[in-house]
């Protein structure tokens, strides 16, 4: 085990997220982009790599949206508000992960888990978006988690934190995550430590 990687963060504030990050294991975390200048950045003990998340509800815009972005941007994720979007993710080789959240759900679904497979692309969860739903949106989310562990897809969890006190613990995902599907606890380990190194390294990262 080479440390965690945070695959989500928003927040402007590096230095405190940095710090907090590295005494809860993480040695790497993907930020989303505030307008940095730079595309990956060592703070401290920690790697930062920018990263974009794009919203879509169509084919035909995350495409411009899409184009020429990997000379920004080391990692690319969608968020699909649209069935159309929602396939152009999943085979894009430019596209890293597709996010699941609330604004997603409708378009995270068989047909979707079943591509995903086929490409070989993760699905994001991001774990305070699943632990500020209410009631039902958690069960849609769980659902569709089940769904694709199911059809063996790669799950990523980031935090998706915006301020430092809302990074989790790797333990802490680990144990929400076995508690609510029964999985393995080293399936999530994996998800929050090989399967996005992979990327990362993949997108010329070295972590």
């Amino acid at each position: 085990m080479k440390g965690y990687i945070d695959f989500w963060i928003q927040s402007t504030d590096i230095e405190s997220i940095g710090d907090k990050a590295y005494v809860l294991g993480y040695n790497t975390v993907c930020i989303e982009d505030q307008g940095f200048s730079w595309r990956i950045k060592k703070v401290g003990n920690v790697v930062f790599v920018k990263k974009k998340v794009i919203v879509s509800d169509n084919e035909k815009s995350l495409k411009e949206l899409l184009r020429g972005i990997k000379t920004e941007y080391p990692i690319v994720s969608v968020k699909p508000t649209g069935v159309s979007a929602a396939r152009l993710a999943a085979r894009d080789g430019r596209v890293d992960t597709v996010v699941l959240d609330p604004d997603t759900i409708d378009y995270i679904d068989k047909t979707q888990a079943l591509m995903m497979k086929r490409y070989g692309k993760p699905l994001e969860v991001p774990i305070n978006s699943f632990l500020k739903s209410n009631r039902r949106i958690k069960a849609m989310i769980y659902r569709r988690i089940y769904l694709f562990y199911q059809y063996s897809v790669p799950i990523i969890y980031s935090s998706s934190a915006s301020e430092w006190n809302e990074l989790i613990h790797p333990k802490g995902i680990v144990s929400l995550i076995k508690t609510l599907l029964e999985v393995d606890y080293r399936h999530v380990l994996l998800s929050i430590s090989d399967i996005p190194r992979k990327i990362l390294v993949g997108n010329g990262v070295k972590v």
